[in-house]
């Protein structure tokens, strides 16, 4: 019990850093613009455009720490896997509309519809939509030609319990072989996590394990395909929403 307590402590101090890391430089920003304001009683149309981003950003970190703080049971009911995906990629479309233009991001959906499963579909698009738009980022920034997301489900039987397996797949420059193991710790921030706060990959994490799933990241490559990452969510069919794993 002492180990246990001592290692609380510990991802408790390292949480806390973190927090402290992720706040310092916008609330740094929003100090510094203000001090002006009161010195001179204005500020520029791009130091007021600053200030609006940063002030963004941190509600997007609060956002985020509420998100990963919050521990309730799913609200479970039967879903269509199809829809929960469609869903999640029409938002991510909808959300990076300019750069999935500019940069002919395709998507490729092999998805089966009625394929039900028990969850909370409004947690899951949430897990979704983190994983596609991390992708559709993660494209963008490498510049490639040729770029595509695709996602594909597979069932299969797991100690003869029946469970769905879903496959965000992209063709980009993948995971950094340095971050794989450790992608899905809070603050842990890479240009995999859309949202920039190093808590979107967390947050997803846990949710799938509320799920009593599991969120598994790894890297692809074959002459078919060729190079990228793949984030695999794995769910039981019929997960009672007690526990996680």
């Amino acid at each position: 019990k002492n180990l246990e307590g001592a290692d609380r402590l510990a991802s408790l101090g390292m949480m806390s850093a973190g927090i402290a890391h992720e706040l310092n430089t916008p609330l740094a920003v929003v100090k510094g613009l203000v001090e002006k304001l009161n010195r001179e009683n204005q500020l520029s149309e791009t130091e007021i455009a600053l200030l609006i981003r940063v002030v963004r950003r941190l509600e997007t970190l609060s956002d985020g720490l509420l998100d990963f703080a919050r521990v309730r049971p799913p609200m479970n009911k039967l879903a269509d896997l199809s829809e929960i995906i469609t869903e999640a990629r029409t938002l991510v479309m909808l959300d990076r509309k300019d750069v999935i233009s500019q940069h002919a991001i395709g998507f490729d959906l092999s998805v089966k519809h009625g394929v039900q499963i028990n969850c909370d579909p409004d947690r899951l698009v949430q897990v979704f939509v983190n994983l596609i738009r991390n992708a559709v980022d993660a494209l963008a920034e490498s510049g490639l030609p040729g770029l595509k997301v695709r996602i594909e489900h597979t069932q299969e039987q797991r100690d003869g319990v029946p469970w769905v397996s879903i496959r965000v797949i992209d063709n980009g420059p993948g995971i950094d072989a340095e971050l794989v193991d450790r992608l899905f710790e809070p603050f842990v921030s890479t240009r995999l996590d859309s949202q920039g706060t190093g808590l979107g990959l967390a947050v997803a994490n846990g949710i799938v394990r509320e799920h009593g799933g599991l969120l598994i990241a790894t890297n692809h490559a074959s002459e078919e395909t060729g190079s990228g990452a793949v984030f695999e969510v794995l769910l039981p069919v019929n997960h009672s929403g007690t526990h996680g794993i």
